[in-house]
């Protein structure tokens, strides 16, 4: 199953990762990129975590604040404008 859409980031890749030592949600983060776009996939990829999701109510905001992104301010991850990719094909001369 996909947790994360944004970034392809399945269960399968999560549990590796939980089990490589990722023990929070900056780990997978790091090492897999969940959570890093819309964010709305951060509260599932917690549940994977060793402490579950205790703890990790708060630390997406605290990413995004630390990283600069667009989301920093907001209420909430979900509360941001979504710019999706546009595609420009030219035609040849």
């Amino acid at each position: 199953m996909y947790v994360c859409v944004c970034n392809a980031i399945t269960e399968r890749q999560i549990r590796s990762s939980v089990e490589s030592g990722s023990t929070t949600l900056a780990d997978l983060q790091f090492d897999l990129g969940v959570a890093t776009c819309c964010g709305s996939c951060a509260e599932t990829a917690c549940q994977y975590l060793p402490a579950g999701a205790s703890g990790c109510e708060h630390a997406y905001e605290a990413s995004i604040a630390a990283s600069g992104h667009p989301a920093a301010g907001s209420a909430s991850p979900r509360a941001t404008t979504r710019r999706f990719p546009v595609h420009v094909i030219a035609k040849a001369a």
